[in-house]
C-alpha cells in the first residue's frame, strides 16, 4: 500500500534527483574514459609502426583503428543518451558488427601469418563469425525498419 505522506514524496524526489545526477556524472566520466582510451590506442598503433614489418603494420593498425571505431561508436551512444535521455540499441548492434568484422580480419591475418594446417578450426571460426555478423546486420535492419514504421 503506497504511503501518501508528503514528507516521503519529498524525500523520494530528492533521491531520484540525486540518482539522476549521479547517472549524468558517471556517463560523463565514462565518455571521458572512452576518449582517453581511443587516443591511447591511436598512440600505441603509431608507436608499433616504427620499425615493424609491412604485414605487422597492416594487422596492428587495422586492428587498432577498428577498436577506436568501436570506442567512438560507444561514445556516440553515451552522447545520444545524455542529450535525449533515451536508450538506443542500434549503436550496440553497429559495435557488434564492427567487432565481428575485426574478428574476421584478425583471424584471417593470423592464419595467413601462421601457416599451420588447422584449416577446420579456421573455417569454423570464419563461419560462426560471419553468421553473427549477418544476424546483427539483420537485427539492425529490422530495428531501423521498425523505427521508421513507429514514426
Amino acid at each position: 500500500m503506497p504511503d501518501h505522506n508528503p514528507k516521503f514524496g519529498h524525500i523520494r524526489r530528492y533521491v531520484l534527483y540525486f540518482l539522476a545526477m549521479a547517472e549524468e556524472v558517471l556517463y560523463g566520466l565514462l565518455a571521458i574514459a572512452f576518449v582517453a582510451t581511443a587516443i591511447w590506442v591511436l598512440i600505441r598503433a603509431a608507436e608499433t609502426i616504427n620499425g615493424a614489418s609491412a604485414e605487422s603494420i597492416v594487422e596492428t593498425t587495422l586492428d587498432s583503428l577498428l577498436v577506436v571505431l568501436m570506442i567512438v561508436e560507444l561514445l556516440h551512444t553515451i552522447i545520444l543518451f545524455l542529450r535525449t535521455h533515451k536508450f538506443r540499441h542500434q549503436p550496440f548492434l553497429v559495435v557488434g558488427i564492427i567487432a565481428g568484422i575485426r574478428r574476421l580480419l584478425v583471424v584471417t591475418a593470423e592464419e595467413t601469418a601462421s601457416k599451420h594446417g588447422n584449416v577446420d578450426g579456421y573455417l569454423l571460426d570464419l563461419l560462426v563469425t560471419t553468421l553473427v555478423i549477418l544476424g546483427l546486420t539483420w537485427a539492425l535492419r529490422m530495428s531501423s525498419t521498425k523505427e521508421m514504421l513507429d514514426e
